[in-house]
């Protein structure tokens, strides 16, 4: 039996996990090479500060951040509860004429 102090315990030192769904691993693997580098080291960069800084996230449902990284709209779900990122959208910018 596992009691409440230990489940949240082993919840509190368990590392985030990065997940890119099926449907955007095209898109991402479209980037160009230096791109996809820096959009893959921020997603992971994100999941440890989020795996540090657990204590103050919110906790009770997963929510949206949104930022321009490598030139695309990025869409990145946070899970706290679940210790899961997950990239939810990715949109390449376009140059403008």
């Amino acid at each position: 039996m596992i009691s409440a102090d230990s489940a949240v315990a082993s919840q509190s030192s368990q590392a985030f996990t990065v997940l890119i769904p099926r449907g955007l691993q095209a898109t991402v693997d479209g980037l160009p090479a230096e791109d996809r580098q820096e959009l893959l080291a921020e997603l992971f960069r994100m999941a440890a500060l989020a795996h540090q800084e657990r204590s103050l996230l919110p906790s009770t449902a997963p929510y949206t951040l949104r930022l321009e990284l490598a030139g695309c709209q990025v869409s990145v779900e946070m899970d706290p509860a679940r210790s899961r990122l997950t990239l939810a959208g990715l949109v390449r910018a376009r140059a403008l004429a």
